[in-house]
């Protein structure tokens, strides 16, 4: 009978007959403490930050992570959730993390973008319901291009990138260059000027990369490009050695774009398909550069997923007419950027792609598996959608917005509890907190949060406290006179309500009076 007034206030806010799907779908939500117990992942679950990644549980209030936006978002809640089940989140692109089954995901359904809306479903909402006839159901949000700390780098990020592409860094030698590609050499020449450094023809497609003016029988002074490639720990990598330097990887978005840029124009690839947009391709023998392209795209807001072609088996290459037997493993990446970024810098690249465009990236969740146990934790942000970016560059949340959140038998929540309820309140959100303080069932010396949180909240704006009483007992005659009768003893006692730890024995438990705080 205590929660009609609640949902009076729920049919003065929308149409009475939608309350039931409201309810089924997770909008409204009805639950005793439930709304505390869970959204949470694992302590150990990596979260991006704008100075990269970090561990969860080393999170405290006034740290930064990375929301939906890309830009960073202060954490402005932290709470320990404890040892639970948890289930591993992947996506069709191989991006995966953990979470508990109450843990909040934003999705949406082809239904869904049509309506332009997105959706807000727990993790065990969305297990056995992950298809639709042959297609995935549940569609996740892309992070925009993530504003990293930005850093001067030694060499521009499009000249590295083309060097890890085709160039030769084992600085056994004067460093060089290979391309059947003029306009690529002249770019190259272009960004090493600074360096001190022009990109001379050898003979063929090869180039070697030389300071100007300098010949045999001159003062020996190292190579800018060898010295910059020893600073940057790329000296005697090869083909299967080559990276991405952190420095590059976590800069600003131009810095790692220009760096993605140099590595399709040298060598990676439009991939046209008939009646399809094209797909750009880049093929690599290093398992670190293939990890580390993936996280460019990822990180600039496109989707990235790689294939792995054993050397075992396959056909003999060619090079100047003799078969060459492959040694490593190939690892083919098919990447998706969003709209505005161009992939290819270099002409005929970029004229084979703007035929058709890339195709917008997308990202599915394929699977929901039980993954164990673990030491779990929440965090609440201060970003307007309550997204931040956890591992492989996944977004998720644990705060509900646009929604109506009732929480119930709140008499039985520590001033602890309470706090972290109603701090998770979401934007567009209404909570209505309902509890009877004359029935605290908390251990002996544990505080009831409802009592407390008057004291605390009374008088806050946009903060409304109720209080029923024997009139708004909607239930048998005699239980309104229970109520009062009840009230004028403990009015005629003089010490109060009941104490937190008292708990009554015998026979059913009578309605008495009760508090409403309702902050909207």
């Amino acid at each position: 009978p205590y929660l009609r007034p609640l949902y009076d206030a729920l049919h003065d806010m929308v149409d009475p007959e939608s309350i039931p799907r409201l309810m089924a779908a997770g909008t409204i939500e009805v639950a005793p403490l439930a709304y505390m117990r869970g959204r949470a992942q694992p302590v150990d679950t990596a979260v991006l930050t704008p100075t990269g990644w970090r561990r969860f549980g080393d999170l405290q209030v006034g740290d930064l992570v990375v929301g939906s936006d890309g830009r960073p978002t202060p954490v402005i809640g932290v709470y320990p959730q404890g040892v639970r089940p948890v289930f591993r989140v992947s996506a069709q692109d191989g991006a995966s993390t953990r979470a508990c089954a109450e843990h909040l995901w934003t999705v949406r359904t082809k239904d869904d973008k049509r309506r332009g809306r997105w959706r807000t479903l727990r993790t065990d909402e969305m297990i056995g319901r992950l298809r639709t006839a042959h297609a995935h159901r549940f569609e996740l949000p892309l992070v925009g291009p993530v504003e990293f700390v930005e850093h001067d780098v030694p060499m521009h990020p499009y000249a590295l990138g083309m060097l890890l592409g085709d160039g030769c860094l084992t600085t056994s030698t004067t460093p060089s260059f290979s391309t059947r590609d003029p306009e690529l050499a002249e770019s190259l020449n272009l960004m090493l000027e600074s360096l001190g450094v022009e990109v001379a023809p050898k003979g063929g497609y090869d180039y070697v990369l030389r300071r100007p003016g300098v010949g045999p029988g001159g003062v020996i002074v190292a190579n800018p490009v060898t010295q910059v490639l020893r600073d940057l720990d790329l000296a005697g990598t090869r083909s299967a050695t080559k990276f991405v330097p952190d420095i590059y990887k976590f800069n600003a978005p131009w810095v790692r774009f220009a760096v993605l840029q140099g590595l399709l124009d040298t060598d990676g690839g439009p991939v046209t398909q008939r009646a399809r947009t094209c797909r750009i391709q880049y093929c690599t023998t290093s398992p670190q550069l293939r990890d580390d392209i993936i996280f460019l795209a990822r990180s600039l807001g496109g989707v990235a997923y790689a294939r792995t072609r054993p050397a075992a088996g396959r056909a003999p290459g060619h090079a100047a007419g003799r078969p060459v037997v492959h040694r490593q493993d190939a690892f083919v990446i098919d990447l998706r950027l969003p709209e505005g970024l161009f992939p290819f810098g270099l002409s005929r690249k970029r004229a084979a792609y703007d035929l058709t465009g890339g195709g917008r990236p997308q990202r599915y969740i394929t699977s929901i598996e039980p993954d164990g146990e673990a030491d779990t934790m929440c965090i609440q942000v201060a970003a307007e959608d309550s997204l931040y970016v956890t591992e492989d560059f996944l977004l998720t949340h644990n705060t509900l917005n646009d929604a109506f959140i009732i929480l119930d038998e709140a008499q039985n929540t520590s001033p602890e509890q309470m706090k972290m309820f109603l701090t998770r309140l979401g934007f567009g959100s209404k909570m209505v907190v309902t509890g009877d303080i004359t029935q605290v069932d908390l251990p002996g010396g544990v505080q009831s949060g409802l009592r407390v949180v008057r004291e605390i909240l009374d008088g806050l704006d946009d903060v409304h406290f109720s209080e029923l009483t024997a009139q708004d007992v909607v239930r048998h005659r005699l239980v309104g006179a229970i109520v009062d009768a009840y009230g004028k003893w403990d009015a005629r006692q003089g010490h109060g309500p009941a104490r937190s730890g008292d708990r009554r024995t015998g026979g059913r438990r009578h309605e008495r009076r009760r508090e409403g705080m309702d902050p909207a």
